[in-house]
């Protein structure tokens, strides 16, 4: 027998033991991290679980509302005009949109109660009002975690797409969209384009989302289309324009953070001025999420005359309701917010471009992203107007506020004049102030934590 062996044969009880339990510690340490994985993926599968039960709840939901009555109207089906390539409403009446933003669909287990007052209140409104279409003016979802952010507890942007989808499927409703910066997040699963081409499924057959123009690259502009309106005789009595803004100026987490938006790309902007030019220069409705920053530098022009009109921009009706940011001083939380070393005219060309200065087609825009914001003036002769929003998720407790939710309604009438009117959820369609959470209708959602004068004239 050597030496160690004896020595091991003869070696104290407590020696024996220490030795063990040393061995015993170095075979632990690859085996924290595996359960730590392990707990992380059984832990992920249960939410997926979970989230995805919730999704086909709400989808349950939805089918128990009978789908909108069109029985009684002259229902007007889009087609796709051979020559042009666009959807065409052809009409000799009125063409009534619904113009929908911010709805947040969190998608989710945390924000499934939420998500059910949405979809109560968009079919509620859908099936009084009977739109001919409906614009889904981005911020369609809010699949951000929860419920950190108010988000819904889900990062499937795209499962909670199918639930918005879903709702106008079943209503029987033409509808297209934009996205806004919330429909792909940088932690979400799908990526732009890949959600674009959900809303082209044929499948869906009253999604009229086609997507006219896209400039690719790694953050692609994915909502960019034509919608035309013309009567019998095949004059075109407007043009609708559908805008990607984008989201964030790349897709770190700290663009996010810093509310980094994007703008509306040039190249983008190039292909709407071509397009319309081969249109015959229409006059032209433009959708799109985030505003631009004319409508920032209205709002200084008016603020700066005691909100009274001044040559360039006039005041319609409405207030800015968004908390000041303190690195800016703006209300308006336009798209390259962040560009502080370039005059807020030039942020972007697209109204440059399309407005007075340029070809002068553009009649007005109608954006969403401030969420409480709801203003209307006249900028160089250009409507730049905040539709009403939905969102019962993302603002902290604003499924209480009542005041601005509701939809827009936009009226464009045989001889291609425009008209605009804010409905509210529970003041104009009767929607129960009570259904789901109370819901207060008598003041603004920041009211008074601001100084007089700065909610309009």
């Amino acid at each position: 027998m050597s030496r160690e062996k004896r020595t091991e044969k003869h070696m104290a009880p407590d020696n024996k033991k220490e030795k063990k339990e040393k061995k015993k510690k170095r075979g632990l340490w690859w085996k924290i991290p595996v359960w730590i994985v392990a707990v992380a993926l059984i832990l992920a599968g249960l939410a997926l679980a979970v989230n995805y039960g919730v999704s086909l709840h709400l989808r349950h939901y939805i089918s128990s509302f009978e789908p909108v009555d069109y029985s009684d109207t002259d229902r007007m089906v889009p087609e796709i005009d051979p020559e042009t390539g666009y959807y065409t409403f052809t009409t000799d009446r009125d063409l009534k949109i619904m113009m929908l933003t911010d709805m947040h669909l969190g998608g989710g287990f945390w924000s499934y109660e939420k998500d059910r007052k949405t979809v109560y209140e968009v079919i509620t409104m859908l099936q009084k009002e009977k739109p001919d279409l409906v614009i889904l003016d981005g911020d369609n979802t809010f699949a951000v975690p929860g419920p950190v952010y108010n988000g819904g507890g889900t990062l499937n942007n795209y499962m909670a797409a199918k639930d918005v989808i879903t709702i106008f499927n079943h209503e029987g409703v033409y509808f297209t969209t934009v996205f806004g910066n919330h429909d792909t997040e940088v932690f979400g699963y799908t990526d732009r384009q890949t959600l674009g081409e959900l809303y082209m499924d044929d499948k869906f057959e009253y999604c009229i989302f086609d997507q006219n123009y896209t400039d690719g690259g790694d953050l692609p502009s994915v909502t960019n289309q034509i919608i035309v309106v013309k009567n019998t005789k095949g004059d075109i009595t407007k043009a609708i324009l559908l805008v990607d803004s984008n989201a964030y100026v790349d897709n770190s987490l700290q663009a996010v953070l810093d509310w980094n938006y994007d703008i509306i790309r040039d190249d983008t902007v190039d292909w709407a001025a071509v397009s319309l030019k081969a249109l015959g220069d229409p006059e032209t409705v433009a959708f799109f999420h985030i505003p631009t920053s004319e409508f920032r530098v209205a709002y200084e022009e008016l603020e700066a005359n005691g909100f009274k009109d001044t040559e360039d921009t006039k005041y319609i009706s409405g207030v800015w309701d968004e908390l000041i940011d303190e690195t800016t001083g703006s209300r308006i939380w336009h798209g390259g917010i962040t560009k502080t070393d370039v005059p807020l005219a030039e942020i972007d060309r697209f109204f440059e471009t399309l407005g007075p200065d340029g070809m002068n087609v553009l009649e007005a825009c109608y954006c969403g992203h401030d969420h409480v914001n709801n203003a209307w003036v006249n900028y160089k002769g250009v409507d730049l107007i905040y539709g009403y929003s939905i969102d019962n998720l993302a603002y902290t407790d604003i499924n209480y506020s009542g005041l601005q939710r509701g939809a827009t309604i936009i009226t464009i009438k045989p001889d291609g004049t425009r008209e605009t009117v804010f409905k509210n959820a529970y003041l104009d369609y009767g929607i129960p102030t009570d259904e789901f959470v109370d819901v207060y209708t008598d003041q603004l959602y920041y009211e008074g934590s601001k100084p007089d004068g700065v909610l309009g004239p």
